[in-house]
C-alpha cells in the first residue's frame, strides 16, 4: 500500500482518536462540521476504551455531562485478546524507531486493523503501521 492509498477520502465507518474528540468538545469549527457532515451521511463513527479513558484523565468534573452526551451519539467497539496481541506487535515493531508512541496509540491502531474502520486523527506521526487506513480530513 503506497503513502497516498493509506488516506481514506470517504467512509460509512470511522473510528475517532482523542485528539479529535477533544476538538470537538471544544467545539473547533472545522472538525464539527466534518462530524455533522459524516453524521448527515449516516456514517457509524466509533470509539473505544481507550478514548473514554483518555479524555476523562484530561477532564474536570464540570464537563462529565458533556462528555456524555458526546459519547452517547458514538458507538462503543471492545478491546479483546486478539487486539491486545496486535497492539503488542505494533509496538514490537515500532517502538524503536518511531519515538512518543504510546501504548493507546498501539491498542487504537490494532483496534482499526481487527475492526477494519478507518481511523480519523490529527496524530498522524503516532500511526506510521502501513496497513490501517486514516481519515483524510486535510482537503475537507
Amino acid at each position: 500500500m503506497n503513502k497516498l492509498s493509506k488516506f481514506a477520502y470517504n467512509t460509512d465507518k470511522v473510528f475517532i482518536d482523542t485528539d479529535i474528540v477533544i476538538f470537538l468538545l471544544k467545539k473547533e469549527t472545522k472538525f464539527v462540521k466534518l462530524f455533522l457532515n459524516l453524521k448527515s451521511n449516516n456514517a457509524r463513527i466509533f470509539y473505544n476504551p481507550i478514548i473514554k479513558a483518555e479524555i476523562y484523565a484530561g477532564a474536570f468534573k464540570s464537563e462529565y455531562v458533556i462528555i456524555e452526551q458526546f459519547f452517547s451519539v458514538l458507538e462503543c467497539i471492545d478491546i479483546d485478546e486478539g487486539i491486545g496481541k496486535e497492539a503488542g506487535l505494533y509496538a514490537n515493531e515500532f517502538k524503536k524507531s518511531y519515538f512518543g508512541i504510546s501504548l493507546e496509540d498501539f491498542i487504537i491502531a490494532a483496534t482499526v486493523k481487527t475492526y477494519g474502520i478507518i481511523l480519523w486523527t490529527n496524530n498522524i506521526k503516532h500511526y506510521p503501521m502501513k496497513n490501517i487506513r486514516l481519515f483524510n480530513h486535510s482537503n475537507k
